[in-house]
């Protein structure tokens, strides 16, 4: 204080010279040294302070930043980020996948100042799969069935062992049957944290009583479409022959019938007394007259010894080729070149790139075995004269008759006209199974010539995407009356801009199938039927998304009611959900003969009929609360409160086909029977707790 009070006196001292000199005196506010220099003193430095919220982190989390200075008038990020800051702030990082520092440098006129904030990084670990198999019913008796179902978390392969085989979805369920002993089927699926399996042992209990059964699996190839297959089995060893009232006919008839959730077909007789019978598979028992002597073509005829314990006889192949790294034939065409009529090609699944070919052969099975053999077409496809493989039209082309493709996969398909199919049908009676059709111009194209089958097949984003004259699946007419297509089991969503099922055949059998745009499909009508004809929608799920690009749902006869056809239409329990908000559900020509509606349940918004209202309208149900178990998830089961349960009212039949439901649709492309459980109701499911 006294050399504070030293400094004020010599500058008043200063004040008072300066006045008797006319001055101006500047400074006397700043210090002096000792020695009396005086001490000026500089801009002030910046200071900054970062920090985080957390330090630690796992990844993909974020974390919080935070800082202050003082003295700066800038501030600039590097490190885990950058550019101009405030001086002073918050913010929430990005998610992080690694250690990231994270500085601040901030300039005011004193100088410049900077602190940096580390934010470690713990990385996740990969969640190893877990898998669940299970068994409805546990316990059969001999020669009954159960339904297999297996669920996985965290997994992206699957392969099955045991009593079943080959590559599996994640997720899924499969029926296997007939069984004749106890039997134990494993799954084990893999992802990018390791494996997971599980095991369920299906208990198989005798006859009983001294009686024995004998049954086993039919080769697809083995089934006429046109046909009744069946087993005729006769006591001791013997030349088949027909029903006619003599001492040679069978002892039994057993009923050959597919096998769900497959390709295949099985039969099963029980209460059979031990001994030794004769078996004998016929596909022309309806040429059977039991009052006249009847000429059968029977294959596969076999001896066998029946005891108490089950007999399998299994109705094989009689002419296989084989295709795959280090079979007969490396490439399907290769096979393709060599088979005759009558013959099954097996392909390993794999990747078969631009193997094109034009099947000419009649009454041929084209499968893959060990999981789906993919036919993926790697460049456009331009028409040549004579040249199979520049057909112009698609990656296989069917001119053959009574062909069946079984567990292959098409995608690429792309032709010079960009309207290309990953089969282009122009063939009699084709069948296809568990196909998976997907990025082509067209999934399917071609006529409906005979009975053309699809079941249990997926179909995406299939589509070349300009004005919608592309489709997932597009069926042709057929010249003759009867011709028809059966559309059953399949999966059929993200058209690109084209239908999702167009069929232009004189008879339609749609049952059972899931037709979505979901969350980010683009297409145009779910199911158009542009020239009528008998049709029938039974037990489906259809749904049209937010980006549809048309607003109608289901079209009958919108290019006109063709001649020489039966217009009827039958929409019977189907859950139809509008997530649009907009629109039409139904839209119905004028002149069609009958449009019966019963038992639909109809979701969302816009309206439900245009054009032609049903003959025919009971028991549907409009509403925007259906009850159902996830409607955002497209899992359209009902829950308890739903008000579809028991609402529906007894369809009854048409033109000679039942009307009642019969199945459910199961994800994806698989189906179960559909319980009866008193009063039927509204919708493609039956509830069940």
């Amino acid at each position: 204080m006294h050399e504070l009070n030293q400094r004020r006196s010599r500058c008043m001292t200063r004040y008072a010279v300066a006045g008797l000199l006319g001055m101006v005196l500047v400074g006397c506010n700043s210090t002096e040294s000792d020695d009396g220099t005086p001490e000026t003193g500089g801009p002030a430095a910046p200071t900054v302070s970062l920090s985080a919220s957390a330090t630690t982190i796992n990844s993909g989390e974020t974390a919080g930043l935070s800082w202050s200075s003082t003295n700066a008038t800038s501030c600039t990020a590097s490190g885990g980020w950058s550019g101009s800051q405030p001086t002073s702030g918050s913010l929430q990082t990005a998610a992080l996948a690694s250690d990231t520092t994270f500085t601040l440098s901030c300039t005011g006129d004193g100088g410049t100042a900077e602190d940096s904030v580390t934010v470690s990084v713990t990385p996740l670990q990969t969640p190893a799969p877990v898998v669940t198999l299970t068994a409805t019913p546990s316990s059969v008796q001999l020669n009954g069935s159960a339904v297999l179902s297996w669920s996985s978390t965290d997994a992206t392969a699957c392969n099955a062992s045991g009593g079943w085989s080959g590559s599996k979805a994640t997720t899924g369920s499969q029926t296997v049957g007939p069984l004749t002993a106890t039997t134990s089927y494993s799954i084990e699926c893999s992802g990018d944290g390791g494996m997971d399996g599980d095991t369920v042992t299906v208990t198989v209990s005798g006859g009983g009583g001294g009686s024995s059964a004998v049954s086993g699996f039919v080769d697809s190839s083995l089934i006429d479409v046109d046909g009744l297959a069946r087993v005729y089995i006769y006591a001791g060893s013997v030349t088949p022959d027909d029903q006619d009232g003599d001492g040679g006919d069978p002892a039994f008839i057993a009923d050959v019938k597919p096998v769900q959730n497959s390709c295949t077909f099985s039969y099963a007789m029980q209460s059979l007394q031990a001994g030794t019978y004769t078996l004998a598979f016929t596909s022309q028992a309806q040429a059977d007259d039991p009052a006249s002597d009847d000429v059968l073509d029977f294959r596969g005829t076999s001896v066998v010894t029946v005891d108490t314990s089950g007999t399998v006889k299994n109705f094989d192949a009689a002419n296989i080729l084989r295709v795959g790294a280090g079979r007969q034939y490396a490439t399907i065409g290769a096979a393709a070149d060599a088979a005759g009529n009558d013959t099954v090609i097996e392909i390993d699944a794999g990747d078969y790139p631009d193997d094109i070919v034009v099947w000419r052969q009649d009454r041929i099975v084209l499968r893959g075995v060990g999981g789906r053999a993919h036919v993926r077409g790697t460049q456009v496809i331009p028409f040549e004269s004579g040249n199979d493989l520049r057909n112009g039209k698609g990656l296989w082309l069917v001119r053959g008759s009574d062909i069946k493709v079984e567990n292959i996969e098409f995608s690429g398909a792309r032709v010079t006209d960009e309207n290309g199919a990953g089969i282009r049908n122009e063939g009699f009676n084709l069948s296809i199974c568990n196909g998976y059709f997907h990025d082509n111009e067209n999934g399917i194209l071609g006529g409906a010539y005979g009975q053309f089958l699809i079941e249990y097949s997926e179909f995406d984003n299939n589509g070349y995407g300009d004005i919608g004259r592309t489709h997932n699946i597009y069926v042709d007419e057929g010249p003759s009356v009867g011709d028809k297509l059966v559309f059953r089991y399949n999966y059929s969503h993200r058209a690109n801009i084209g239908h999702l099922l167009k069929t232009r055949a004189r008879e339609n059998y749609i049952l059972y199938n899931r037709i979505m745009d979901e969350n980010d499909g683009t297409s145009s009508y779910n199911i158009d039927v542009p020239n009528g004809g008998l049709t029938y929608v039974i037990g489906n799920l259809i749904q049209q998304g937010p980006d549809t690009d048309n607003s109608v749902i289901v079209a009958y006869g919108a290019e006109g009611l063709s001649g020489g056809r039966t217009h009827e239409l039958y929409l019977v329990n189907n859950t139809i959900v509008n997530d649009r908000g907009s629109g039409t559900f139904m839209d119905v020509a004028g002149g069609t003969a009958v449009f019966a509606a019963r038992n639909n349940l109809y979701v969302g918004g816009g309206g439900i009929y245009s054009g032609k209202t049903p003959d025919t309208d009971a028991t549907n149900i409009t509403t925007s609360s259906p009850g159902l178990v996830s409607r955002t998830g497209f899992d359209y089961r009902l829950t308890g409160t739903s008000p579809a349960r028991d609402a529906g009212s007894a369809p009854g039949s048409a033109g000679g086909f039942s009307l009642v439901p019969a199945a459910h649709y199961v994800h994806p492309a698989a189906m179960e029977d559909r319980p009866a459980d008193g009063d039927i109701d509204v919708g493609a499911y039956e509830y069940s707790p």
